[in-house]
């Protein structure tokens, strides 16, 4: 889930390594893309509401913790309250773009951040 507020993109950081990455996560059989998004970010930003979820691109990469090769769907969303996160997680932040540059991000990340700014979105 790509949520940006103020020029700031909010990332958070994974309990598998010390990775920062989007929130978000694996839809689960059954599911559409846009509810296992309403639901991993319920489960990892408890405090958050999803106001609109709008479609961005598909990404292809390797999960740093298991080495698999994975599909990220991406998504702009609006959202509102506060970022606290779950324990699922140990950390989450608005990042600017000096701060993104310092964090250890995964390469599906990095991938994705240097398509949001070569569109202009960062």
């Amino acid at each position: 889930m790509i949520v940006i507020q103020k020029n700031r993109l909010l990332v958070t950081r994974i309990r598998e390594g010390d990775w920062w990455t989007l929130p978000g996560g694996r839809v689960e059989e059954g599911e559409s893309k846009e509810i296992a998004i309403r639901r991993e970010s319920r489960e990892e930003l408890p405090n958050i509401t999803i106001l609109k979820l709008v479609p961005y691109k598909e990404f292809l990469g390797i999960a740093p913790h298991s080495k698999v090769e994975i599909t990220v769907n991406t998504f702009f969303a609006d959202v509102k309250g506060s970022i606290e996160p779950s324990a699922e997680l140990t950390g989450s932040k608005w990042a600017d773009s000096i701060l993104l540059q310092e964090l250890n991000l995964t390469t599906i990340t990095k991938d994705i951040i240097k398509s949001l700014k070569n569109d202009g979105y960062l």
